[in-house]
């Protein structure tokens, strides 16, 4: 295809492809729709820098379920004998990872991955991975995708990489314009303005058009492809048949037991229908696989796929992934559970557990009847993949099935297992009381059992036992989780089980800092210190409960200084879950210090994509919070949250909703009907490590009922519930929590105290409090209570955020917008609107300007 209005776009990965191959890495996303010349445009793009670097090509497949890391395996032969050997031996997807980008970077290398709209997760994780090390190495990394991908696509995570990384570029290739059409056209004796509007600038359908035989000529791709097959005799008419069940190049050692002939092979050339790649042998453009596949003949297709997987098997060099698709086409249940179970277990061991899922459920669904030990495996490791893809209700599904078919063998160590993944699903999912079930009869069950049990059998009591500790830490019952911590540790050291004895050292450390022992949280971080290079579900607890308990004891630098090395880390090393949960926690953090825009963007990170339960909780509090201070509004927010801390039951849960709940009550001025129940919550979690959760539940509710005690409260609180009013306004100014320090100023009975605290509200922005609290002042009989400031006499002094302030800073360094979102693991659009935050506060047109305002101001040297 001849390349019209494409200079432009050439240029700009040209440029890319200086800048990477002398040592400063790109990745580069060509996009544009189906037809638009994306592969000619790349293909353009090699023959001119042939020769310059080592080059590898990729392609996806539209497989239904995609093979796992498919791209790498087609470009195995570039690549070195370590790769391959971690591509079939290692266990965890990182490790692949690592092994494909060390070989990449080695030398200078192109990389061309086409058709990634049809890649899998582990692609995608995989080309993320390399993204987030590619400027350290001279590699160019060109992907090629259709700009229609789904919104529930991996594509799509990429694409939001892409777009805030410095070290990334997206280029479009858009439809041809009239003149484009007429360049194309040349000298031809065709109506271009017809031309343009039939293919609405498709290069593909144009190519087609200009390149009809004479005659009618067609108004769909779907009549131009065809009318290239007229005359063609039926072994040709065989091939495309086959071609058209193939999403995938048909392999040439596979032509000769397909009977596909030289002739054949050159009559579909010469029509312009196939041609050759490094793959074999396939469609000339997708477009011509769909025009073919309209027309195949009814009931043709089983007859086609067996054909297929018989070459396959003849040929000894099948791909699980590819045998599941033309076996489930082909309707042979074996083949297909065979193939299903092999491809469900490379992509899990790819990183792929989307594909691992629906691999796993494809066996299950169309494999045919399974042994009832088959079926239970099978179910446990689909449990598995629902529950890392977040998939929660399946995954607890899948294992109840599992667990009826294990109570029907009897299979005690297995039956234990599954009670423990149970109870771990169900805890994340927020039923707190099916937890608790599940991981007892993982005990009794183990237990039963364990003198005449393999060591194994061991091992899982051991773990058992750890997640009931766990359980109990949750609740604060400290005492109860030392007990069991101390039936794990004994198990552990008698089974030498490392992973075992690591989850009781964590838990032992997070009880010591619940409990009040700074030597605990110590103790925390060098286990963390020690962990491997690829963090499993054990060590990463540490840092999720470490973060956690920093913002609840206030230790808020503490907390920032350790959720700016932990967060990036779960980006770095493919920790989902506990990403979200870390989100939480900065978001709470940045409510206590008053940076209420940045709270909501955490907040808004984690409720708007996938997420447990587990998660939630924060973030919706978080929300309805500052809804509720800035608009008195809010209620939804803190209703679901409240739900979600009822269903786990917990108390470090539970007291924060009910402290929301009562400053709602407290805001909106009306009567707390659940006053008696909240009094009754707070009377009865008195554990240690419940301070600071008492403490703030206590206070406001004194405020709604003035009778209201507590002990066993952290200071600031002790000293409200004392009477020193002005004293907790001066620990929690220390402490770094503004809003609730200016609350404090009001209540002290002080006109100046009252008129800084309500400076400090105007500040932070707590419109609906600060309201609330004039009108209170004016009935109390307080004269002079100052109206609200101006926006513009707010702030620091003009009212930047926090994190607005580092994107300034930022902005003086003359990072681009990309390059500040990369820095601050935000999204590029949550840093342009910092960006026009920034701009507007400071009352300035552009980024110099605001840099200049920024020092005039001190806000930044």
């Amino acid at each position: 295809m001849k390349l019209v209005e494409r200079d432009a776009e050439l240029a700009v990965l040209t440029a890319c492809a200086d800048r990477a191959l002398t040592g400063e890495g790109v990745l580069v996303v060509v996009v544009g729709e189906s037809g638009a010349g994306k592969t000619a445009f790349v293909e353009q793009f090699l023959a001119e820098r042939a020769g310059r670097a080592r080059t590898l090509s990729a392609v996806c497949d539209p497989l239904a379920t995609p093979r796992p890391l498919g791209p790498i395996r087609d470009v195995a032969d570039g690549v070195g004998e370590e790769t391959l050997r971690m591509l079939s031996d290692a266990e965890h997807a990182l490790d692949i990872f690592d092994a494909v980008f060390a070989d990449l970077g080695a030398t200078p290398t192109v990389l061309v991955i086409d058709d990634l709209q049809w890649a899998d997760q582990g692609t995608i994780d995989m080309l993320r991975f390399v993204l987030r090390r590619i400027h350290r190495c001279p590699l160019l990394v060109v992907g090629v995708a259709r700009e229609e991908v789904h919104p529930a696509h991996p594509m799509r995570t990429l694409l939001a990489d892409v777009a805030r990384s410095a070290s990334a570029h997206l280029v479009s290739l858009e439809p041809l314009t009239l003149d484009g059409v007429r360049e194309l056209a040349g000298e031809q004796t065709i109506d271009s303005a017809w031309l343009h509007r039939i293919t609405g600038g498709n290069a593909f359908f144009v190519t087609e058009m200009l390149d009809h035989p004479t005659g009618d000529l067609p108004t769909t791709v779907r009549d131009a492809v065809l009318g290239r097959t007229v005359g063609l005799d039926a072994e040709a008419w065989d091939l495309l048949n086959l071609l058209s069940c193939s999403p995938e190049a048909i392999p040439d050692l596979l032509l000769p037991d397909l009977g596909v002939t030289l002739p054949t092979l050159r009559r579909l050339h010469d029509a312009h229908l196939i041609r050759r790649s490094s793959r074999g042998v396939a469609f000339r453009h997708d477009l011509c696989r769909l025009a073919v596949t309209s027309v195949l003949p009814p009931g043709a297709e089983p007859h086609l796929h067996l054909r297929m997987l018989a070459a396959y098997e003849a040929s000894g060099r099948s791909d699980s992934a590819v045998m599941t698709h033309h076996a489930l086409h082909a309707g042979d249940q074996q083949r297909i559970r065979q193939s299903a179970m092999a491809a469900g277990s490379t992509a899990a061991r790819s990183g792929a557990h989307q594909q691992a899922a629906e691999f796993y459920r494809i066996a299950m669904e169309f494999g045919g009847d399974l042994s009832a030990e088959a079926e239970a495996e099978l179910l446990e490791l689909l449990a598995t993949e629902y529950y890392l893809t977040d998939q929660l209700d399946e995954a607890i599904d899948a294992c109840e099935r599992a667990l009826g078919a294990r109570k029907l063998m009897n299979a005690a160590a297995e039956l234990s297992a599954d009670h423990h993944s149970l109870a771990v699903y169900e805890w994340c999912n927020a039923d707190r009381s099916g937890a608790d079930t599940h991981v007892a009869r993982a005990v009794t069950v183990a237990s039963d059992v364990v003198e005449s049990a393999p060591s194994s059998t061991l091992v899982s009591l051991g773990h058992a036992f750890a997640m009931q500790a766990y359980l109990a830490m949750q609740s604060t019952d400290l005492r109860h989780a030392t007990s069991l911590l101390d039936r794990a540790k004994e198990i552990a050291s008698m089974a030498g089980d490392h992973a075992l004895t690591v989850r009781v050292e964590i838990i032992e450390g997070i009880c010591a800092v619940i409990g009040g022992d700074d030597a605990g949280r110590d103790a925390v971080l060098a286990i963390m210190r020690s962990a491997p290079r690829h963090l499993d579900e054990i060590y990463s607890s540490g840092y999720t409960n470490l973060t956690y308990l920093d913002v609840e004891q206030r230790r808020l630098r503490d907390a920032e200084q350790l959720l700016n090395v932990s967060l990036p880390m779960t980006v770095e090393r493919d920790l989902p879950i506990c990403r979200v949960w870390q989100l939480g926690a900065r978001g709470r953090l940045s409510l206590l210090t008053g940076e209420w825009d940045d709270a909501l963007s955490d907040a808004a990170s984690v409720l708007d994509g996938r997420s447990a339960p587990l998660a939630r909780t924060w973030p919706h509090l978080i929300r309805g919070l500052i809804r509720l201070r800035r608009n008195g509004v809010g209620v939804d927010d803190l209703s679901e949250a409240w739900a979600l801390a009822r269903g786990y039951g917990e108390p470090i849960r539970v007291l924060p909703a009910v402290a929301a709940l009562a400053e709602q009550a407290w805001v909106s001025g009306q009567s707390a009907d659940d006053l008696a129940e909240w009094r009754s919550l707070l009377r009865d979690s008195s554990a240690p490590g419940l301070e600071w959760a008492r403490g703030e539940v206590a206070m406001w509710l004194r405020r709604l009922d003035p009778t209201v005690t507590a002990d066993d409260v952290a200071l600031p609180y002790r000293l409200y519930l004392d009477g020193d009013v002005s004293g907790a306004a001066a620990e929690f100014e220390r402490l770094g929590t503004p809003y609730e320090s200016a609350l404090a100023l009001t209540e002290t009975g002080d006109d100046v105290c009252a008129r800084r605290g309500l400076d400090m509200l105007d500040r932070i922005g707590a419109a609906a409090v600060a309201s609330k609290v004039r009108l209170a002042l004016r009935v109390s009989g307080v004269r002079t209570v100052p109206a609200r400031r101006r926006r513009s006499t707010l702030g620091n002094p003009v009212g930047l955020t926090h994190r607005q302030v580092e994107v300034l800073r930022l902005m003086e360094k003359g990072l681009t917008n990309t390059e500040m979102a990369t820095r601050l693991y935000l999204s590029a659009r949550t840093v342009d609107h910092h960006v026009s935050a920034i701009l507007t506060k400071l009352d300035v047109d552009n980024r110099r300007q605001a840099v200049r305002r920024g020092r005039d101001l001190g806000i930044i040297a």
